[in-house]
């Protein structure tokens, strides 16, 4: 469970960390192609620890969907972060993009289960679903804006 957690917490700043998470990668490995004379292969997924997908695998296509779809949406909130017009607002962007990244992390591990128990594997399932209980138990308190009861 700590493993799945570690790299989901991983996952989520290569999300938060670059709009191209895997292109480094792909990069090293163009690179290597072009010097062997070899033209590159098409680009697979990376996942967080780095290792290259089997771009044929669902799970691995399901998991880099939904980081892309995070990302996206994270940009979007950076967005909003940098055009908010007071503390108030700011705050409140703030606390979406805490609730975002709880909920990508949260539907990570849901893929990750209903691809361990359609494929019988339920004691994984059952830690991925006990991850998942464990992040939304987490959840810290919202902040409140300062100056208002209970801000900073």
């Amino acid at each position: 469970m700590r493993l799945a957690i570690a790299l989901l917490l991983v996952a989520a700043l290569v999300v938060l960390g670059s709009s191209e998470p895997s292109s480094r990668a792909f990069d090293v490995t163009a690179a290597a192609a072009r010097g062997a004379g070899v033209a590159p292969a098409a680009p697979r997924p990376v996942g967080p620890t780095g290792i290259a997908l089997s771009p044929s695998d669902p799970l691995a296509l399901e998991l880099q969907r939904e980081l892309e779809r995070a990302q996206q949406v994270y940009a979007a909130s950076f967005r909003r972060l940098a055009g908010a017009r007071d503390d108030a607002e700011a705050f409140a962007v703030q606390e979406d993009m805490r609730q975002q990244r709880v909920a990508m992390q949260v539907a990570l591990l849901q893929i990750q289960a209903a691809y361990a128990r359609r494929a019988g594997r339920n004691a994984s399932a059952e830690a991925f679903e006990r991850a998942i209980a464990a992040l939304v138990a987490a959840d810290p308190p919202r902040p409140t804006a300062p100056g208002t009861r209970g801000g900073m």
